[in-house]
């Protein structure tokens, strides 16, 4: 029997943003009268909180979200700190990786119990009843637990839980700021309807339930809305569904306009707030575009991931490149910045392909974008192709593969030793190029004016140049992936790629505090009934440093 009032259940995980799936599973723990206690850990200078806080709250279960696979060890060197310590209690580990790879993980870590495969809300709830109590495990479902006699495999839900039932996910106690903005993430769905893609493991995850794909209502999602948006003041929103889009455009036009139905009647301000998502090309058109500006969608992560129809095939996205070619367009001309990523090294990637790729960058300078490989995740059909065909390289939980084509192979080598060094300003760069353009079409939404006008122009010209650069320094590389280079013409492109990044990187900076400062004085202004006259002001604008381009403030070249 579970105590009189309830247990402690310790819910470790990645918390860079609120951490949904574990918010999810303390939030039903509560409404069965359980106490969940959240920590992050994303890394060993946590190692000492957690440790505390086990020695406090003496939890009966801890439950920790390995979402990333590449951070796997660390979990396990938590896990042996821990045991380490004699916390002597339940460890149960979930998150897609375990979900694949339960029986290795539970022969190599001795300090983990179980895995939760699959959804976790049921499973924690019911473990929660049975671990203090008869500590019969038998009938916690998606559970796989180790016993005297060996490791018993517990049948799995075949269902996804009622969305629209579950409890929302419970928040911080402040507001988390992103892009200077009150922020919050959430999800609409779950699962993936396409759910084939070669790279990935949603489709996998949801093999054998009767769906791949679960969707609340649009009531519930206002609802929740509706609420962060009165009580915490929260204003930028972000979807972290794998598809916001659904499987046509007619679908999805009528989902986000019930969506912004739903919205007004919860009495939120649509005017007064701003939304970042992520979709796929083929359900872009120009009634799409239309709805998503209307909802006030300012920012898109678009499913590009290859920009080519033979990169296309071979990681499966069932996209055209027609598809491709035409929704960043469509995005653009209704108010929205697009961010991508290239998948341009995979198994099968050529030379072709990776050109085409590069000119597809070239065409649209002002989108910021990363480009990178496609990587072995567990329960992905690239796992299982890469082993099948021996390319599979590394170890566990580490895996490698080689390419298909030398000179591919050759020119990720090259890769390696400079845009994706360890220590190498690339990867910085690109990512915080990709949250200064949400930043600057957030600004325009929400403080708009021509001081912010002139910022988001200046967000434009910046990428744009960075990217000119970024791409010279791509071509640089594949001008490398010839037999013999020497090691001195590898270190020349890496000397040249790591100072202009690092410049651009200090242009970026300046720019971003720039759009914070103006935020801030916005919120100020806008507390006195004063707001318009800030952007208008000569003195303020410069005052605060955010004149509009074409006076002082003119912008910094590279």
């Amino acid at each position: 029997m579970m105590p009189k009032h309830g247990i402690t259940v310790l819910l470790l995980g990645a918390e860079d943003e609120e951490n949904l799936a574990l918010r999810y599973i303390g939030a039903c723990l509560r409404q069965h009268g359980h106490n969940p206690v959240i920590l992050p850990f994303g890394g060993p200078d946590e190692i000492p909180a957690i440790l505390r806080a086990v020695r406090e709250h003496k939890p009966h279960i801890i439950a920790l979200s390995i979402a990333f696979q590449c951070r796997a060890n660390g979990h396990f060197d938590l896990v042996e700190r821990v045991r380490a310590a004699g916390y002597a209690g339940h460890i149960v580990a979930g998150g897609h990786f375990p979900t694949f790879e339960y029986a290795k993980l539970l022969s190599t870590q001795k300090g983990i119990d179980s895995v939760g495969r699959f959804e976790g809300e049921e499973t924690l709830v019911r473990l929660a009843e049975h671990i203090p109590g008869d500590g019969d495990l038998s009938h916690v479902p998606n559970l796989v637990y180790r016993t005297a006699h060996g490791v018993v495999e517990n049948p799995c839900t075949t269902r996804f839980p009622d969305l629209d039932e579950l409890p929302f996910p419970l928040r911080t106690r402040r507001a988390q700021v992103r892009l200077g903005e009150k922020f919050a993430s959430l999800v609409a769905s779950r699962g993936c309807w396409h759910a084939s893609c070669l790279y990935c493991c949603i489709g996998a995850f949801h093999r054998d339930k009767t769906q791949r794909f679960a969707l609340r209502s649009a009531e519930s999602v206002a609802r929740e809305i509706g609420m962060l948006y009165r009580d915490k003041g929260i204003r930028l929103f972000q979807f972290h569904d794998d598809n916001f889009v659904l499987r046509t455009c007619e679908e999805t036009g009528r989902r986000v306009q019930a969506l912004g139905a739903a919205l007004r009647r919860e009495g939120v301000d649509v005017d007064r707030t701003a939304f970042l998502i992520k979709a796929r090309p083929d359900v872009v058109d120009v009634a799409v575009g239309r709805a998503l500006a209307e909802l006030g969608c300012v920012g898109v992560f678009l499913g590009i991931e290859n920009a080519s129809s033979t990169g296309l095939r071979a990681l499966i996205r069932g996209t055209e490149i027609e598809a491709v070619q035409r929704a960043p367009g469509i995005l653009a001309a209704h108010g929205m910045v697009v961010t991508y990523n290239l998948l341009i090294f995979h198994p099968r990637a050529t030379m072709r392909e990776i050109d085409q790729n590069i000119a597809f960058a070239r065409q649209h300078l002002a989108l910021p974008f990363d480009f990178g490989r496609a990587e072995i995740v567990a329960g992905s059909p690239l796992a299982r192709q890469v082993e099948a065909r021996g390319m599979r390289r590394g170890e566990w939980p580490h895996w490698d593969y080689v390419m298909a084509e030398e000179d591919v192979q050759r020119l990720f080598a090259v890769n390696r030793r400079t845009f994706r060094r360890q220590g190498s300003p690339y990867p910085t760069l690109m990512h915080s190029l990709i949250a200064l353009a949400y930043h600057a079409f957030t600004l325009k939404r929400l403080h708009p004016g021509p001081v912010a006008d002139s910022l988001a122009a200046a967000c434009m010209d910046l990428i744009a140049r960075s990217n000119t650069f970024v791409l010279d320094c791509l071509e640089h590389m594949r001008d490398l992936a010839g037999q013999n280079v020497p090691p001195e013409a590898v270190d020349t492109l890496d000397r040249r790629l790591t100072d202009g990044c690092r410049t651009f990187l200090a242009e970026c900076f300046r720019l971003s505090d720039r759009m914070t400062r103006l935020q801030i004085a916005g919120r100020v202004f806008q507390a006195f009934g004063v707001k318009p006259v800030l952007q208008r002001h000569p003195l303020l604008c410069k005052a605060l440093g955010t004149q509009p381009l074409g006076g002082p403030g003119r912008k910094e070249r590279a």
